[in-house]
């Protein structure tokens, strides 16, 4: 059957990472919270997001969407959709897979667990449909960030064929999410360093978060997975599960603890229920000195060429630490120390992989090198996350400061 559909449309590129059979792997995104209305609420309409198609070859176990009110009894089915040749370039043709459903929807923010699980493959897609009218899908405009969303009508059974023009185009997202249950497809978060270690002068470092979820309906799931310093984020590594009802804070007093671990580490927030996460507040902090607030960094902000660092205005007291935390894509990073006068006196070159994380004294980055005071570092590439730490020989207390972009 060929639609003359309303595609939803945001502007922008289309990427699928590639991915191995087996890992996590999740279709759909829920952007949250909605801001835009179902446009013809009483209808029962299908909503097919093709532009967040599988991530991976997997099994989807577990839904999430928002909806427009709660509670709706059998209101909402979710479908896996595969795209096939249309012999068209103006045309899309896509056939139901799988289907699960109806679902009750008791909250604003419904999670649904998908039984049995339903096996897809890489460029799947998700849709939903509204079976009555109680409520409906609901949408977020987006703008850049990149979605087109089909609307069909009815409960769409078969294959289906539309007409992808641009005149049918509406700025909005489908707020929709299938994951494959584990939560670790993607973190939206990350904390440069956590840290359960001792300090000089007896000090023991901790690292103590604070959850909140920012959304007033529904409950907000995910997990905090650490990556243990000097190795490659693994599929093993520990992780602790957090949930949030409307508003709710948590605090985990000493986070690496709460994992079962101690040393230094990077720390990935990877939400199961919504694409923003929760809002967190990071300290490292001791017993017996001060500590620092620590800001959290999102992937989707490290892009920046050229970046600063500065020291210490007393090189003497102060101990500079020197911290990386690489993205998906590894990272080459061209390091220059300055000092005070502007000169450069030694440059060093590094390669990382994928998803590192590391963190070691100015000296040793730059090969013994003297650091003055009110020196400073050029940090030259992309894709990584880097930051400094001073800590006060004297006082204990210590400072974070994450690379800023230089102008």
């Amino acid at each position: 059957m060929l639609y003359i559909s309303r595609w939803i449309w945001c502007l922008g590129v289309l990427a699928i990472p590639a991915a191995a059979i087996g890992q996590a792997v999740s279709v759909g995104s829920l952007p949250a919270p909605p801001n835009v209305s179902a446009s013809r609420p009483m209808d029962v309409l299908t909503y097919v997001d093709i532009s967040h198609p599988a991530t991976a070859s997997g099994q989807l176990s577990v839904a999430a969407f928002i909806w427009s009110g709660a509670p709706c009894i059998a209101a909402a089915k979710i479908k896996v959709f595969r795209q096939s040749p249309s012999g068209n370039p103006l045309l899309t043709r896509i056939g139901l897979i799988a289907e699960r459903g109806p679902y009750d929807v008791m909250t604003a923010t419904q999670t649904v667990a998908l039984s049995p699980p339903i096996p897809v493959i890489q460029g799947d897609f998700i849709g939903i449909t509204n079976l009555t009218a109680c409520g409906t899908a609901t949408f977020r405009s987006i703008g850049g960030i990149g979605a087109v969303t089909a609307e069909l009508p009815g409960d769409v059974m078969g294959s289906v064929t539309f007409i992808n023009l641009p005149e049918f185009a509406f700025v909005v997202a489908v707020e929709l999410l299938a994951t494959s249950g584990d939560g670790k497809a993607g973190a939206v978060n990350i904390l440069p360093v956590a840290i359960a270690s001792p300090g000089k002068g007896g000090a023991f470092f901790r690292t103590r978060v604070q959850l909140r979820n920012p959304q007033g309906t529904g409950r907000m799931t995910g997990h905090l997975v650490f990556h243990p310093a000097f190795a490659q984020a693994g599929a093993e590594d520990p992780s602790i599960s957090y949930t949030l009802g409307p508003w709710e804070v948590q605090t985990i007093e000493d986070l690496l603890g709460a994992v079962g671990q101690s040393g230094i580490g990077s720390v990935d927030i990877v939400p199961v229920t919504t694409d923003l996460g929760p809002t967190v507040q990071a300290t490292i902090y001791a017993d017996t000195v001060g500590g620092f607030v620590e800001p959290l960094v999102r992937p989707a902000g490290v892009d920046a060429p050229q970046q600063t660092l500065i020291g210490p205005s007393d090189a003497s007291r102060v101990r500079w630490n020197i911290g990386v935390r690489t993205l998906a894509a590894g990272a080459t990073l061209t390091f220059v120390l300055f000092d005070a006068n502007g000169a450069g006196s030694s440059s060093v070159t590094r390669n990382y992989p994928p998803n590192y994380f590391e963190q070691v004294p100015v000296t040793s980055l730059f090969g013994g090198a003297t650091i003055g005071a009110n020196a400073s570092i050029q940090v030259r590439g992309a894709s990584a996350i880097v930051y400094g730490v001073m800590a006060d020989n004297l006082s204990g207390n210590a400072t974070f400061q994450v690379a800023t972009p230089d102008l």
